[in-house]
């Protein structure tokens, strides 16, 4: 699950503000975070020639992990959960991912090759967790790769590469290869997404094999 579980104190967290804010639609709050996934995207594009845009795609990865969180909380606060909410929980989210994997895959920060590669992979992640919901199990979050781990290793990457280019150095260089934090940060995301793929597709079976056997 990795730092999935972490989701659930910050939600605690949240619960004062979420309930203030229940008068708020949730569904508003999920589209509300996929133009803050845009605006990170942007931020991330552009960053090479303005550097402290990195300390506002940090703020606004942040916000948009607040965003994604608090709309569940006020959902349950309302008591209306709904299998339409299911719809606007998952599908938004993967604008945003797609927003800000291709701001960074089409940066100078990145090779554009790598940079895709990444987007589709975790693209691939969340897609083989939300598959075994149709195949009649539960949703899988299995990590090391998920969303939260992923945004948290984001504003990490972000931070790195803003101190470097402060310094006036934009690269980090490996015997000949020369490579930033956030391109280091894509091929991460690659390894790292079919790893939890596998685990995920594993965890998938492992639901099925039990409810064949119950039957």
């Amino acid at each position: 699950m990795g730092l999935y579980t972490w989701k659930f104190p910050y939600r605690k967290v949240l619960l004062p503000l979420a309930k203030r804010l229940k008068w708020v639609n949730p569904d508003i709050l999920s589209y509300l975070a996929v133009v803050v996934a845009f605006l990170t995207g942007i931020c991330f594009y552009f960053a090479y020639s303005k550097n402290w845009l990195l300390l506002w795609a940090i703020g606004l990865t942040f916000l948009r992990m607040t965003l994604n969180t608090i709309d569940g909380v006020i959902a349950i606060e309302r008591g209306k959960l709904r299998l339409k909410g299911e719809i606007v929980n998952a599908l938004p989210d993967r604008y945003s991912d797609i927003f800000v994997m291709l701001g960074i895959a089409f940066s100078p920060y990145c090779c554009i090759h790598i940079g895709t590669i990444a987007a589709i992979s975790v693209l691939l992640v969340s897609y083989t967790g939300m598959l075994g919901k149709a195949v009649g199990v539960n949703w899988q979050h299995h990590g090391p790769l998920g969303k939260v781990e992923r945004l948290i290793l984001m504003m990490i990457a972000s931070f790195v590469q803003y101190i470097l280019t402060a310094r006036g150095l934009k690269y980090f260089t490996f015997f000949s290869y020369r490579t930033t934090p956030l391109e280091l940060l894509m091929f991460l995301f690659i390894v790292g997404a079919q790893i939890t793929i596998f685990n995920r597709v594993r965890g998938m079976l492992k639901e099925i094999r039990e409810k064949e056997n119950v039957a």
